[in-house]
């Protein structure tokens, strides 16, 4: 029996990172599913669009992260704003 602990391959690195992603896209889906009835009419409460709200910036951070990974690059605030378009406006934060 080897004592060297186990290597995960950058393969199976990103595979986590997909399935992570995939899983929050899912859970999105979900909750949209559960608001917007086939009809197409769907009441968004306020304690719904939070859900919505945190299951999009989980997303985004796990695709942010997988991103990285893929790379094989520490994430630093420089490196995130790299991955988003050039056409992005950004937006002052709204105070809460």
């Amino acid at each position: 029996m080897a004592t060297n602990p186990t290597t995960i391959s950058t393969a199976d690195k990103l595979q986590q990172a997909l399935k992570t992603v995939t899983d929050a896209a899912l859970f999105i889906e979900q909750i949209l599913g559960a608001v917007a009835p086939a009809s197409g009419a769907g009441n968004f409460d306020a304690a719904t669009m939070e859900r919505v709200t945190a299951a999009f910036g989980n997303l985004a951070s796990a695709a942010i992260q997988a991103a990285h990974d893929a790379a094989g690059r520490e994430m630093t605030p420089e490196s995130v704003m790299a991955l988003m378009p050039v056409n992005t406006p950004l937006q002052p934060a709204v105070g809460g």
